[in-house]
Parts: C-alpha cells; sequence; structure tokens
C-alpha cells in the first residue's frame, strides 16, 4: 500500500511540474503609441520588462469583460503585443478603458483603468 502511495504521490508532482512549465512567461510587454490602426507614432516604443507591471497589465486584460461589437473609427492610442496577441487599447482620465484584438477589432472589451494600470503603461494624460 505504501509503494502505491508513493508512486502516486511522484506521478502527481510530475504532472504538477510539466503543467507549470508548459505555462508561458511574459517577460517583456510592447507598448506603441499610435497615429492611426496602422501606423505607430515614431520614438515611442516601451519594452516594458517590470514583473510588477506586467503582473498589473495581464490582471487587466484577464479581467477584461466583453462590451460587443461596435463600428469604430477612433484610433486607439496604443498597440500592446502581450503573450496572447495583439491589442489597441483607448484610454482617457476615467477608470475605465476598452481594448480591441487587432485580429477583431470591433469587438470591444472594457477594462478598469486603475491608477495603478495606467502607472504601469506610462500613461499620460493628453
Amino acid at each position: 500500500m505504501k509503494i502505491k502511495t508513493i508512486l502516486f504521490v511522484i506521478i502527481c508532482t510530475m504532472w504538477l511540474v510539466a503543467c507549470d512549465s508548459t505555462r508561458e512567461t511574459i517577460n517583456t510587454i510592447e507598448i506603441q503609441e499610435l497615429i492611426n490602426f496602422e501606423e505607430e507614432k515614431p520614438d515611442t516604443l516601451q519594452l516594458i520588462s517590470d514583473v510588477k507591471d506586467i503582473k498589473i497589465i495581464e490582471k487587466t486584460f484577464k479581467k477584461a469583460r466583453e462590451f460587443g461589437e461596435v463600428d469604430n473609427q477612433i484610433v486607439p492610442q496604443y498597440k500592446i503585443k502581450l503573450s496572447d496577441g495583439e491589442y489597441y487599447l483607448w484610454i482617457d482620465h476615467t477608470k475605465t478603458g476598452t481594448i480591441a484584438n487587432i485580429k477583431s477589432r470591433n469587438m470591444f472589451y472594457n477594462i478598469r483603468a486603475s491608477e495603478e494600470f495606467k502607472e504601469a503603461i506610462n500613461y499620460k494624460n493628453k
């Protein structure tokens, strides 16, 4: 009986280690200011590598709530590259923002644009 228990614990441990190692770790997030949907503003690329800032940005994006499809012509302020894709970001002085995956830019998601998030992306209220 002891051998079965030990074997079970070893298998479970190996499985947990394997699952954890497949999780992708983001080392850098790229943020670029935009002129229009296709054109980036020169000399505005930011590489966010601070672990705390990366976690804040990831958490904000993961908590995004679907708003729905909108035929939008308003140019986003930023393009953000995460491990799971590229996103447009519309943000202002309020506590909310909007994101859309570049591949489906008419499907909008609302985010909570906390001061912590704004600091993490170096947002400047314009």
